[in-house]
């Protein structure tokens, strides 16, 4: 679902659990020792698991972030664990697990191998007592569903982005997506105190830096580019957290890039304080005054590793931002976000009419961008030819919908092989006697899984069909008045 060819800012709903950092806990100041180490890769397995949560990253602690401690995650599992989802919606906003990526489908290196994650499911849930009651057996495979959950596509995202795909159609019911004669990009770049944490070498924040200086650098000429930052006061620069959550700063205008006063601009910032979404998102509205949503196309890109910590309602402001004049539609990556924070970020983007992408290392980051720019080319090449980009949007959500269903089977697919395996694996004893149970509550469960896969695969294509015959007929009479000639619906 990453590659579509207009914009497919969708799936990918890396959960991550993490220790320490923005997102797990209540704020994100930068310590004062800020000796950060990079990932052993000799570790143990269980510290492998960790750092692969991590993206390999090593993690501010929570001592020298003087915070209340976090309790692990995956502590008391059996009582904690969320109920097993029966509606697609519910898989789809279910946590992923630890060992989910683990797959021959959708797997990615390092795999980890079956004795490797049956040493982590029996250090991780206790055993099974041989009087084990039906009600004990179904919590504890809850947890045990929980640690391999895989993150599965968004039938809703796909619909969200079809309106990006058909952005620019003089019909569109909602004018936000009618491309108008100016587009303008605000970037809103989270620089707290979490995104020092380390990946593959270097910082979040370099990453982040390096990955937006490439986005804006290939945009198109015409495009306005505006940069503002939120966290960058904090401990670091003598802030405390209400003076660093009261603080963000629209540091380069809305208007035509230049691309060296843009580095100049951003390279400075290094992480310390907080993260006031809310706070930024307002002071957003003050950017856009100059271009009014009847005249200007106006996207907003909120880039963040972990949700709000100051106390603000970023999801309510985001909905009246795009009901003001400015009519702007938000869009938001989350950057190694945990499971807490990839929920909040979500709503925020549901609340802006936008989409929400979830990149779990740089490449990914990289892609996220790479995405959000091909509704930029879009913009430009709509003006140029309609009637190319109006089939190529046909063509692109059929695709869209095929590689929705091949991907929601592909993870059903991976976490039932691997279920199934590391419980033939598990030792009997340690399963209390209680396999053919739990096997036939794996099986049970992946019934329900597939059922949910081919009705949400139906209901998107009825959509896709409805939504496209209204379209191309809108299509249709507008150059037949303009340029008069049909669109060829073949």
């Amino acid at each position: 679902m990453k590659h579509g060819m207009i914009v497919t800012l969708i799936i990918g709903i890396i959960i991550i659990f993490t220790l320490s950092g923005c997102s797990f806990i209540e704020h994100d100041e930068l310590p004062e020792n800020e000796d950060l180490k990079e990932v052993n890769d000799e570790s143990s397995v269980m510290e492998k698991v960790k750092d692969d949560e991590n993206s390999n990253d090593s993690h501010l602690n929570d001592e020298q972030l003087e915070e209340e401690p976090v309790e692990d995650p995956l502590a008391n599992l059996i009582e904690t664990a969320p109920d097993l989802p029966s509606s697609a919606e519910e898989v789809v906003e279910y946590p992923t697990g630890p060992l989910a990526g683990n797959g021959r489908l959708q797997g990615e290196e390092p795999i980890m191998s079956t004795d490797e994650m049956v040493e982590f499911v029996e250090e991780t849930l206790p055993p099974i007592p041989e009087d084990a009651d039906e009600a004990y057996l179904n919590d504890w495979f809850k947890a045990y569903r929980f640690l391999f959950a895989e993150s599965y596509p968004d039938p809703n995202q796909i619909l969200t982005s079809i309106k990006f795909n058909q952005f620019g159609h003089p019909e569109m019911e909602d004018e936000r997506f009618q491309f108008k004669d100016q587009m303008n990009v605000l970037i809103i770049l989270d620089v707290s105190g979490s995104m020092a944490n380390m990946m593959d070498g270097s910082t979040m924040m370099d990453i982040a830096k390096n990955s937006i200086r490439e986005f804006t650098s290939t945009l198109p000429e015409e495009a306005n580019v505006g940069l503002r930052v939120y966290g960058h006061e904090g401990k670091r620069t003598g802030k405390t957290k209400e003076e660093s959550c009261e603080l963000t700063e629209l540091v380069y205008d809305i208007q035509p890039l230049e691309s060296s006063r843009f580095s100049q601009i951003i390279d400075p910032f290094e992480p310390t304080g907080w993260t006031p979404i809310a706070l930024s998102l307002e002071e957003a509205k003050k950017d856009f005054e100059a271009f009014p949503g009847d005249e200007n196309t106006n996207l907003v890109y909120v880039v963040s590793d972990g949700a709000e910590t100051c106390g603000g309602d970023p999801v309510r402001v985001a909905e009246e931002l795009t009901e003001s004049d400015i009519q702007p539609i938000i869009n938001v990556i989350g950057f190694n976000v945990d499971m807490d924070g990839q929920s909040h970020l979500r709503e925020i983007a549901e609340a802006g009419g936008g989409l929400y992408t979830d990149a779990g290392n740089e490449e990914q980051l990289n892609e996220a961008f790479e995405q959000a720019n091909e509704l930029l080319k879009q913009w430009r090449s709509w003006k140029i030819n309609s009637k190319r980009e109006a089939t190529n949007q046909r063509i692109a959500e059929r695709l869209d919908a095929g590689k929705f269903r091949v991907n929601w089977n592909n993870y059903h697919r991976d976490e039932n092989a691997i279920m199934n395996r590391v419980l033939l694996d598990l030792d009997k004893e340690y399963l209390g006697g209680h396999f053919r149970s739990l096997d036939s509550k794996r099986s049970e469960f992946w019934d329900v899984i597939r059922g949910l896969g081919k009705e949400s695969e139906e209901y998107l294509l009825e959509e896709i069909e409805n939504n496209y015959s209204e379209i191309m007929e809108e299509i249709n009479q507008e150059f037949d008045e303009n340029v008069g000639e049909n669109v060829d619906e073949n």
